[in-house]
């Protein structure tokens, strides 16, 4: 098949989101693969967008180039994109400026997406795409990849939740990664449960701990949301346990067993995954739509190397082998990780974990098995 992704993220980066691993994943199946970057323009730079500071992406604008035989990349840059001013009276005036974004061309894809037999949307900028790719491709699976709740988007315009719930009828296949996500949704008969999977073979491969004679480690991975507060007292309350921060994250607490390594490359993170003690989903609450943190890429790691995992009380994480925290309480957080670390790790925590492989093609077999109602309504703007 000829797959085209649209995705926020740049397939060069060092950081792995889902759509990294689900086009490869692709990719190993056989099939020709398109890796679209959109939500790119001028005013990312201005904002100070962590994607503006990768190398290469610069260069990388609107040129299809090739990764390797069979996949290629692409930089849709413009002179805007859609985003908020944060100030909802200028957000309400933008709307339909905002639904004008397809009307950039994307040069050398264009034909790759007039060509493909699906198209992945990821939950951001991408859906104003849609209706685009809808006209230029009527007869392929279009698949909406819901990694992420929109409303918890960094910088959403205002407009992206109404379009996604606009169009979410349309797609062959809404596959969502948690159960929150697929009640968001609720009624759709589109609407297709499929969790992360990760790179077993990729994880399976480490063979060497980062850590050293050190023991008692925990681990945070990830680009937001870490409750800061938790590091502070947990570590303070536990000097001999030693709290790993690994992401583009600031500084939470200037104390010896607190460790910030910023962001560093995919597989440069996992034996710090693998051979930690506990893992952290110690993830602040900010709001509507943290709910869908429950089934997040990092836990799914987690439960593969079969680590406890201390998350906050209102996180509940539907598994054994989990501890939790009042968020603030700085007894409760010390407790907690002491608690996961007397329940050790447990290799039967990894029977729920699937590769993504099986994951990418469980999601095209749902979509291949639906048929969408009439999209013609979808296909023109409002």
């Amino acid at each position: 098949m000829r797959i085209v992704l649209l995705s926020n993220h740049y397939y060069n980066s060092p950081r792995r989101a889902g759509f990294h691993h689900l086009a490869d994943a692709l990719h190993r199946a056989g099939h020709q693969v398109t890796f679209v970057t959109t939500g790119l323009s001028w005013i990312s730079y201005a904002r100070r967008d962590y994607r503006t500071r990768y190398a290469g992406l610069h260069a990388a604008r609107n040129r299809l180039r090739a990764e390797r035989p069979g996949l290629d990349s692409y930089v849709h840059f413009t002179c805007w994109h859609p985003h908020t001013t944060l100030i909802p009276q200028l957000d309400r005036l933008l709307d339909g400026l905002m639904d004008r974004y397809d009307r950039y061309p994307l040069g050398p894809v264009e034909p790759r997406i007039a060509e493909a037999d699906a198209i992945f949307y990821e939950s951001s900028t991408a859906l104003f795409l849609f209706r685009k790719c809808l006209r230029a491709a009527p007869g392929a699976l279009h698949i909406y990849r819901v990694s992420d709740d929109v409303r918890i988007l960094r910088s959403p315009p205002p407009r992206l939740a109404a379009l996604e719930a606009e169009i979410a009828p349309c797609f062959h296949c809404v596959s969502v990664p948690c159960a929150y996500l697929a009640d968001k949704f609720h009624g759709l008969p589109n609407v297709r449960l499929h969790r992360h999977g990760i790179d077993k073979a990729a994880f399976d491969a480490v063979k060497a701990s980062p850590y050293g004679q050190v023991q008692n480690n925990c681990i945070f991975v990830g680009n937001s949301h870490l409750d800061a507060d938790f590091v502070r007292n947990a570590a303070t309350a536990l000097p001999d346990v030693h709290f790993h921060v690994i992401g583009p994250l600031r500084q939470t607490a200037h104390l010896p067993n607190v460790h910030h390594y910023g962001e560093m490359p995919f597989r440069d993170t996992l034996p710090y995954i693998k051979y930690a003690d506990v893992g952290l989903q110690t993830r602040e609450q900010s709001g509507i739509g943290v709910a869908s943190l429950t089934d997040s890429l990092k836990v799914i790691q987690y439960r593969y190397c079969g680590l406890p995992i201390v998350a906050p009380d209102f996180l509940d994480l539907r598994r054994e082998g989990v501890s939790y925290y009042t968020p603030g309480d700085a007894t409760s957080a010390a407790e907690a990780v002491r608690q996961a670390l007397l329940m050790g790790r447990d290799s039967a925590r990894s029977d729920e974990v699937r590769s993504w492989d099986e994951v990418a093609a469980d999601i095209l077999a749902d979509a291949a098995a639906f048929t969408p109602a009439a999209t013609s309504a979808a296909s023109s703007h409002p």
